[in-house]
């Protein structure tokens, strides 16, 4: 369940990171899922699938198809393990970069459990709420 300080915690990071880059949010299309797996990638880059996918809970297809998606928009990229040639390594590019800054793994965390303890329906007009604000923003 989400506290009344997750909540503002929350309320008060998603503020910060819409209007330091409004132009940069305001065309996204991005669920709430993609932007909790882009600040995991972005604190613990080099990271694999597998790891993404036990972080976020989600099973390796459903994250595969995800990192698919991101990467296809050009805001994840995908590098062999130089240790191990059958795994590959995830990181953001220098888009999602400017999307959502730098991130630490303590934020990361912190924001993967605010959001992932949220239901689908707060999850979706949070979703609702960021796409509008940012589109405000960049006029």
């Amino acid at each position: 369940m989400v506290t009344t300080d997750d909540a503002r915690w929350l309320a008060g990071y998603l503020r910060k990171m819409v209007s330091r880059r409004p132009a940069a949010w305001a065309s996204t299309e991005l669920t709430l899922s993609q932007l909790i797996a882009l600040h995991i990638i972005s604190a613990r880059a080099p990271m694999t699938l597998l790891s993404l996918s036990e972080t976020l809970g989600t099973r390796p297809p459903a994250t595969c198809a995800m990192v698919n998606r991101l990467a296809r928009a050009g805001l994840v990229r995908r590098t062999p393990d130089p240790d191990d040639l059958r795994r590959v390594l995830l990181a953001v590019t220098g888009k999602t970069a400017q999307m959502i800054g730098n991130i630490d793994p303590d934020t990361a965390r912190h924001l993967q459990a605010v959001l992932t303890s949220m239901g689908s329906v707060a999850q979706r007009v949070l979703t609702e709420v960021l796409k509008d604000t940012a589109r405000r923003l960049a006029r």
